[in-house]
């Protein structure tokens, strides 16, 4: 009897080591995260409106990679954001409406600064997104896109460049304006 209770107990502890926490927050309810990112374009310049949009990369938690210069083609939408900006949390709603709304037309990506991926996990599944949430830890991304002011956000036409970049919150209304301009 005792040594059944001590291999009972040895394979409860062995089986909670098992799952103890994964090694990158996976896709959950929707939630859309990219666990890696870097800059594949060089330059410490913040690129004006009508130039192109400084190429990155980044990898979604299943493993698959993707480039910004890849989205050709369709306009985007970039977001620099954090967790614990108020004005970043609150315009998320706007671009999840917007995502919903323009699904197969547009693409938006939210670019996270310095942040974790298991806090920006937590934090998209909180508030419901579905959009990509990229985790750039580095913080490169933000750096090259001179995103020193959160939230900002670029606009980016069909053929990669840039065609509006807003600095703070933004409206649904302003939202609105600015996709309207995008070509």
């Amino acid at each position: 009897m005792p040594r059944l209770v001590i291999l009972i107990l040895l394979a409860l502890s062995l089986s909670s080591c098992a799952r103890a926490t994964p090694a990158a927050p996976a896709s959950q309810g929707g939630l859309s995260l990219a666990t890696q990112s870097e800059m594949l374009t060089t330059g410490t310049q913040r690129p004006a409106d009508g130039s192109s949009a400084p190429d990155f990369s980044y990898t979604m938690a299943d493993g698959t990679r993707h480039k910004l210069s890849d989205l050709r083609g369709t306009p985007v939408i970039l977001n620099f954001w954090a967790t614990w900006c108020g004005p970043c949390r609150t315009e998320m709603a706007t671009f999840e409406q917007a995502a919903q709304t323009y699904r197969d037309d547009l693409v938006i990506l939210a670019v996270n600064r310095n942040e974790a991926p298991s806090v920006i996990s937590a934090f998209g599944n909180e508030l419901g997104l579905t959009f990509p949430l990229i985790a750039n830890m580095s913080g490169d991304i933000g750096d090259r896109y001179g995103a020193t002011s959160l939230p900002m956000t670029f606009f980016i036409n069909r053929d990669g460049t840039i065609q509006r970049r807003h600095v703070g919150i933004i409206s649904a209304v302003q939202l609105e304006e600015y996709l309207a301009e995008l070509e």
